[in-house]
């Protein structure tokens, strides 16, 4: 199962983002592999696209793409511990600076065992190095 990042969900639906025919292909290359997921905070990052706020719903049922709503409490740990190790590693400026949002999707990645598709898999790899990435 993947569990798809905001930033490629938005590209892909970007007529005018140059990278919307890559995030696509990845996207329907993906799914050829099995279930596509995405998380709560995905979730509420799209519902916070004013392009996408009344749209949501419909685009995640038309495209049978499920919210994996399971959050326990140990992910909020490990996204919070990996939050904190990314802020050491910046401080010595190598990495750019994330949100929260970035360590839930990669902290619900591997809790569920999930690959995830995404266009920042430095952020992830640099706290997550167990969690699979792929790259539009």
């Amino acid at each position: 199962m993947t569990s798809l990042d905001t930033n490629v969900l938005l590209t892909a639906l970007d007529t005018s983002d140059p990278q919307q025919k890559a995030a696509q292909q990845s996207i329907l290359k993906v799914a050829k592999r099995g279930p596509l997921l995405i998380c709560p905070p995905v979730y509420a990052e799209l519902r916070a696209s004013a392009n996408w706020e009344h749209q949501i719903d419909f685009f995640l049922s038309s495209t049978g793409i499920q919210v994996a709503w399971a959050m326990p409490d140990r992910l909020w740990d490990r996204a919070g511990e990996a939050l904190g190790s990314y802020a050491r590693l910046r401080k010595g400026g190598q990495l750019p600076r994330r949100i929260l949002a970035d360590f839930l999707i990669a902290a619900h990645a591997e809790h569920h065992g999930l690959t995830v598709l995404t266009f920042d898999p430095t952020v992830y790899k640099a706290v997550f190095p167990t969690v699979a990435m792929l790259e539009p």
